[in-house]
Formats: structure tokens, C-alpha cells, sequence
């Protein structure tokens, strides 16, 4: 990037450095782990053998929240992208221009996609089931937003306008 800079410094005007986009993830730690889920499922009353019903249950609502809020602040449904080879971001620019959004939430998409989850496995030697990792493929879903700050920024930048 310097090399650049430098081989065009006459005409370059200004140079803006920052993040163009923040993504935030999390993890639960005293959950990411079987023990762990096992000792918060029991804390919470859940028996190893009703683990699938009570988690599903519990993304159900999750969805339902989901798409209350997609349907009360954008007035659309949740967009379903049918393969995970898809850009979220692309699909949700795509969707700002065509429905002339400037700033604000602009959408939420979701998608099939390989992740860490478990399973309530019968393990003979202790006479139960028992919590256990596996892989498998879980519903995401993308909550898109676009700041004003961010828009208004990329509004003087179109236009020719540098920050010093």
C-alpha cells in the first residue's frame, strides 16, 4: 500500500484508514464445551434425554424474535440464502440499493451452515445419555445495519470531499 501511496502522491489528495465494516461475535464460554452444557442444562432443570425438544425450543423462539423484529423495523420477512457460498454482505448491499436505504438496520438474512452443537448420545457404561460435541449444520442468521455515520463518510468520499 505504501509503494502505491508514494508512486502516486501527486494525485492522491488524502488517505482515509479505518474499518469499513464491524462484524461481532461471540461465544459463550461455559457452554462451548459438552461439560459444560451438561452442568448449565441441569442448572436449568433440562435432562440429558429432553436436550433436542428443549433446544429446539429454544431456537424457535430465537427465529420467532428474529423475524418479529426483521418484520416491526423493516417491514420485510427474514431472506433466506439457499447456500452458504452466498455473501451475506453482498446480498445485503444488493438489497439497500434496491430499496433505497440509506442508513439504519437493512435486513437480516439466514442461512445453513456448518457449526459446533451437540447431541444427547446414550452411553451404555454410565447407563444414560449424556451431552456430547458434534457437528452438524445449523440455521445463522445476519442481522445488517448500515450506521449514518458511515453512510454520510462515504457520501463526502463520493464526493470528492477528504477528512483531514
Amino acid at each position: 500500500m505504501d509503494t502505491l501511496l508514494y508512486k502516486y502522491k501527486e494525485k492522491i489528495k488524502g488517505v482515509l484508514e479505518g474499518f469499513d465494516r464491524i462484524v461481532f461475535k461471540g461465544i459463550l464460554k461455559p457452554i462451548s464445551y459438552a461439560a459444560g452444557m451438561q452442568s448449565f442444562l441441569s442448572r436449568k432443570g433440562v435432562l440429558n434425554k429432553n436436550y433436542k425438544d428443549w433446544t429446539v425450543s429454544q431456537s424457535t423462539t430465537i427465529i420467532k424474535d428474529a423475524e418479529d423484529y426483521t418484520r416491526t423495523n423493516r417491514g420485510t420477512e427474514i431472506q433466506y440464502l439457499p447456500s452458504y457460498h452466498i455473501r451475506k454482505e453482498a446480498a445485503a448491499h444488493e438489497h439497500q440499493k434496491e430499496s433505497g436505504l440509506q442508513s439504519g438496520f437493512i435486513g437480516t438474512w439466514s442461512c445453513l451452515e456448518s457449526c459446533s452443537t451437540y447431541k444427547a448420545v446414550y452411553n451404555k457404561s454410565a447407563g444414560f445419555q449424556q451431552i456430547n460435541h458434534a457437528a452438524s449444520r445449523c440455521k445463522h442468521l445476519y442481522f445488517y445495519y448500515n450506521h449514518e455515520d458511515m453512510d454520510t463518510l462515504a457520501k463526502r468520499m463520493g464526493e470528492g470531499l477528504y477528512l483531514p
